[in-house]
């Protein structure tokens, strides 16, 4: 079995890169490591540098991932910078910011680097959904879990989801697209070749 090494201390991260790559063969190695992130607005270039920087403290070929938020309606708010809104915000602060727009799209930008000693390799999925109107389960770590329902997720707000147990997010990472599968299907290839 191939072994690669995942940089991050998200839980569920290292959850949704198990069930993808242990499907093909692929053993998901968590790595916690401190990485200082930059700031930025292009998330390929803040999670590049991030694999970059990861990569001279391991020495050794890894994943990182990042994810960035694009309310349209909002000029792409919050971007990359979700992690720190969920600090500052609550779910009702969110159904505030929403209240009056019809457009309430919302869609979740996966990015994925790989890199060794030669190559950074980004990679991306696009998740839509809508931001609700009303607040529907609870996530503590996140608040816009409870006002975000994917569209792949039948209606329910992410921390519904999660509130309906273990199996069925695992359920939920098989058959939803993620970045993951996108990673799984070039270093399967680039690998096997």
């Amino acid at each position: 079995m191939e072994k690669i090494h995942f940089v991050t201390g998200n839980a569920e991260k290292i959850e949704i890169a198990k069930v993808v790559c242990e499907q093909d063969g692929i053993v998901v190695e968590p790595v916690t490591l401190a990485v200082d992130e930059i700031q930025g607005e292009d998330p390929e270039i803040i999670v590049s540098d991030k694999a970059k920087r990861a990569y001279i403290q391991l020495e050794m070929p890894l994943v990182v991932s990042d994810d960035t938020w694009n309310i349209p309606a909002l000029n792409g708010f919050p971007g990359p910078y979700m992690k720190s809104i969920n600090h500052w915000f609550t779910p009702e602060d969110f159904l505030r910011l929403m209240d009056g727009i019809v457009d309430r799209t919302v869609i979740l930008h996966q990015y994925l680097a790989f890199t060794d000693v030669d190559v950074v390799k980004v990679f991306r999925n696009d998740i839509p959904g809508k931001i609700i109107e009303e607040t529907r389960g609870y996530n503590k770590k996140s608040p816009n879990m409870s006002v975000t329902a994917l569209d792949a997720d039948n209606g329910k707000t992410i921390a519904e989801v999660f509130e309906l147990g273990q199996e069925a997010v695992i359920e939920r990472y098989r058959r939803r697209r993620d970045v993951w599968h996108d990673f799984v299907e070039w270093y399967s290839h680039s690998h096997n070749s």
